[in-house]
């Protein structure tokens, strides 16, 4: 993709100029697609990666994702990547076209008022640098003849840009020698436009993001209370049908694991100390702090914890947490 071209002084006068950031709804990408390209172990380089992903029955989205020559990746699109791309998605729809590691912070966060420590900019940073540089290639031709709107109308159907389709500017001050850091958006990104379309965007109210009262935000608590969040919405939305009200920490379907600890990279592991004495104990307190925050700000009636086999044994691991919602309530 050709970059566009800035002037920079234009760049500069608009950084700063920057309004103070203001959004009243985040927004997550609940796609099929991007699950599997932030939960699978797709190994990412200059050779185009081709992904069959089954939607419904017979139909395949062909997604191919790949990176610029001479980019050396660390790793697999992960998790933190994936909510970074929410937060540049939410920040865009809230009418601003230029982006920074700072404002990306604050809508992970949920907090907008929160002082953005140099540690966490720096793994932002690193984030955006990465996803500048990875193609993602969306065939949906299948999916869009299936459509009531579009069936078997759709010879060709494909969506193409960079996971995150910015520029990035670093200007550095003369009198005070303040370094600024920005991203001009060139477009939406392809993963985004194609969720709109399939309707795989959830929206929330921000102030649900918004938990320092109950816990401090970790890159952990982040991503777990967004999958928390997340999965709330998606019970809430009488058009998903879901028949489950349960955050599941981990199940099989066909042998492969599911649920929390699946989607997040979590392995669960008793016999390891680390495990069962501090991880483990981590993400049932963010998870149950996240639903209380729920609870407190009348998003959901009540929760409670669910055990191994249905058990009620305190002694039995916990396995996630039943959530109440409209006129539900828990028994007594």
């Amino acid at each position: 993709m050709q970059k566009k071209e800035i002037a920079i002084p234009e760049v500069v006068d608009d950084i700063e100029k920057l309004p103070v950031l203001n959004f009243g709804k985040q927004y997550m990408n609940n796609s099929k697609i991007s699950r599997i390209i932030s939960t699978k172990d797709i190994p990412i380089g200059e050779q185009i990666k081709e992904i069959k992903i089954l939607m419904q029955d017979s139909i395949i989205n062909l997604v191919n994702i790949w990176a610029d020559p001479c980019i050396t990746l660390s790793q697999q699109v992960t998790q933190f990547d994936m909510a970074v791309m929410d937060a540049a998605y939410t920040i865009m729809c809230s009418g601003q076209m230029i982006l920074t590691a700072e404002w990306i912070a604050k809508v992970l966060s949920g907090n907008t008022k929160q002082k953005v420590t140099q540690q966490k900019l720096v793994v932002i940073r690193k984030s955006i640098d990465k996803l500048r540089y990875i193609h993602i290639k969306i065939d949906c031709k299948d999916e869009m003849n299936t459509r009531r709107d579009t069936k078997d109308k759709i010879k060709k159907y494909v969506y193409e840009s960079y996971l995150l389709p910015l520029d990035k500017i670093e200007a550095i001050y003369q009198s005070n020698g303040t370094e600024i850091i920005a991203y001009p958006v060139l477009r939406k990104p392809a993963l985004y436009t194609y969720a709109e379309l399939v309707q795989q965007i959830i929206n929330v109210p921000a102030e649900l993001l918004d938990t320092q009262k109950y816990y401090s935000d970790t890159d952990d608590a982040i991503l777990i209370k967004r999958y928390v969040i997340k999965r709330v919405a998606q019970i809430l939305n009488k058009k998903n049908k879901m028949h489950s009200n349960k955050i599941s920490y981990l199940w099989y379907e066909n042998k492969e694991a599911q649920g929390l600890y699946a989607e997040l990279g979590y392995i669960p592991d008793d016999n390891d100390d680390i495990w069962r004495k501090k991880t483990k104990f981590m993400i049932n307190k963010i998870v149950k702090s996240t639903l209380l925050s729920l609870k407190d700000k009348k998003i959901i009636n009540d929760f409670e914890e669910y055990r191994t086999s249905g058990t009620k044994n305190p002694a039995s691991p916990v396995m996630g947490y039943q959530v109440y919602i409209g006129k539900q309530v828990k028994n007594r």
